[in-house]
């Protein structure tokens, strides 16, 4: 993945990002080439070198057989921007957007012991009351047997935020704006609703970003003045 640098994602953001992981992509490669299914997953930050995503898979996808080198993709937020977000004229339509590229192992689990803790690790990362208890031996066997535990055993980690981060702050401002009165408006509109994750992105780390650059400017630009100074 084309991470530039403005873009890219601190350590402290990808272990963020990682903690509220949800679902996402599990790419492998195999016999017919590549293959991709969109999975649930429940992170253990604390194993191995850079942790583990553990999720399951119909028995009868016969992807959890490509065990070894694989890669799970992360969605974050994602919303188109229109030029008339901008503060200024001149601009052209784009897209926002958050992703992470988790690289590693697949490791397939038949065993029902770890199935089953996993399934329970799975569901207790969720809101609800739920757990396997109450299926009741039979059934949860049954679904057991239906399914293969799959663990990406992470070797690393690169994550992306395209979130407007190289646009002027006043610019970024503008954005979030635009997209709150968006996202507020009861009515139909032309363009997708867009999302509250990506306005409380531009309003925290991209347009601290943003300013942090543009006081970086300001100080260089004072050093070269005559009599200039820093400090």
């Amino acid at each position: 993945m084309y991470v530039p640098d403005h873009f890219a994602f601190g350590a402290g953001e990808l272990g963020a990002l990682l903690h509220r992981v949800g679902a996402g992509d599990l790419i492998t490669s195999g016999p017919g080439g590549l293959d991709a299914t969109f999975l649930p997953w429940s992170y253990a930050p604390d194993e191995g070198a850079c942790g583990v995503l553990r999720t399951h898979v119909a028995r009868i996808n016969t992807q959890w057989r490509e065990q070894g080198p694989a890669m799970v993709i992360l969605h974050g937020p994602d919303d188109y921007i229109d030029p008339s977000d901008h503060e200024g004229p001149g601009q052209v339509p784009t897209w926002n957007y958050i992703t992470m590229h988790v690289r590693g192992t697949l490791i397939a689990h038949e065993e029902p012991e770890w199935i089953i803790d996993s399934l329970d690790e799975l569901v207790g990362a969720q809101p609800t009351g739920w757990s396997t208890d109450e299926m009741g031996p039979e059934r949860l066997a049954a679904m057991v047997a239906a399914i293969v535990g799959v663990e990406l055993r992470i070797t690393s980690i690169t994550g992306k935020a395209k979130m407007s981060q190289n646009r002027p702050s006043s610019d970024i401002d503008a954005l979030a704006d635009s997209l709150a009165t968006r996202r507020s408006r009861d009515e139909e509109s032309q363009y997708p609703r867009p999302s509250a994750e990506t306005i409380e992105y531009l309003r925290g780390p991209s347009r601290d970003h943003a300013l942090a650059r543009e006081q970086a400017v300001e100080r260089a630009r004072a050093t070269r003045r005559p009599g200039g100074s820093v400090g």
